[in-house]
């Protein structure tokens, strides 16, 4: 993500700390392609009060600190003597803050609607944030059986309700978050999963070929994918490779072949989409992560809000199902959005 924002090309990454040696803690972008800024912040959980001043990553529980909240908001984008006298020259906020739902990290009973609710809130409190994109969870290692499986699928579904219903929040409790969207993230990977397995020969749909005109427009999400994805992911997600560990990777999200396997079925030739079972190769398929969220962005950023302030929801949650259908798929692109001098950015009106 920050080189697509522009982090190498501009040598304009900087390493705020790491978690650990190697994996990063805290980082900023600044500037971006076109400018603004860009920060990424490790936490093994969602945002919680109850989780400030606890052991921050590579610990579990979501432990973080308001000095790390300082090292961004304080970030000096430019020499303070070349600021104004309503500009110190650092970052003091970010529009948009984007949540990864840590399931994984966070069993699925800590993830409740009120957790959710809260983290939105603290987003605005602590960053600033005027709009927050709920990533929905993707099928991984951590989704041990079906019943987490539909467990998975229930949180998702709270997201998109908690996004479509969030005007009408917003005015029952004076919020200054204005929009809540919704990245369909586990819609993605469930398209590479199940293309994949059609390659290696499994007996699944075509994702693609389904119809997501109507895709999470409802609170039943009875839309056709979300029903093919349902019915068939039962019979071979967890089909996993017998390699006695405790997270087995699905043999349809990671492997390149079946022939490989050999009698144990315990390993097999990779392919370049996942490097386990649970993250992704991002040569390989990070740029529609990144496009489909500046394209999210732009469903709030390039709309002109009314006399209220807002955007009205009718069209943002149109706009959001447009990005997600075709960005988080594997929906083609036209040709002429193919290229090196192609970007796709988000403006305020």
């Amino acid at each position: 993500m920050d080189e697509i924002l522009g982090g190498k090309n501009l040598s304009s990454r900087t390493l705020l700390w790491d978690s650990w040696p190697g994996h990063v803690g805290g980082a900023i972008v600044s500037p971006t392609y076109g400018g603004g800024a860009s920060a990424t912040w490790r936490m093994t959980g969602l945002l919680s009060r109850s989780r400030e001043g606890k052991p921050p990553p590579n610990n579990g529980g979501g432990g973080w600190s308001m000095n790390d909240v300082e090292r961004f908001l304080k970030y000096e984008t430019y020499k303070e003597e070349e600021a104004n006298d309503d500009d110190d020259g650092t970052l003091n906020k970010f529009d948009i803050v984007i949540f990864r739902v840590m399931h994984g990290w966070m069993k699925i009973e800590e993830i409740t609607i009120n957790r959710l609710l809260e983290a939105i809130h603290l987003a605005s409190e602590l960053i600033g944030a005027t709009t927050v994109i709920l990533q929905t969870i993707p099928f991984t290692n951590n989704v041990k059986n079906v019943q987490d499986l539909m467990d998975v699928e229930r949180l998702n579904r709270e997201m998109r309700i908690i996004a479509k219903n969030w005007s009408s929040q917003q005015n029952n409790n004076n919020s200054t978050i204005k929009n809540v969207l919704v990245q369909e993230y586990g819609q993605y990977v469930n398209h590479v999963i199940w293309t994949n397995a059609r390659t290696l020969g499994y007996n699944v749909s075509d994702p693609i070929s389904t119809t997501t005109s109507t895709a999470h427009n409802n609170d039943d999400d009875d839309d056709p994918l979300s029903i093919l994805f349902k019915k068939e992911g039962p019979s071979f997600l967890f089909d996993r490779l017998n390699d006695g560990q405790q997270y087995s990777p699905s043999i349809p999200m990671v492997c390149s072949d079946l022939e490989s396997l050999g009698d144990k079925r315990d390993k097999c030739n990779r392919n370049y989409l996942f490097s386990d079972g649970m993250h992704v190769c991002p040569e390989s398929l990070s740029v529609r992560y990144a496009v489909s969220l500046a394209c999210l962005a732009g469903c709030v950023y390039n709309t002109c809000e009314d006399e209220r302030g807002v955007v009205r929801n009718d069209d943002v949650r149109g706009c959001e199902r447009e990005c997600n259908d075709q960005f988080m798929s594997l929906k083609p692109v036209d040709d002429e959005w193919i290229g090196e001098n192609v970007t796709l950015a988000s403006f305020s009106c």
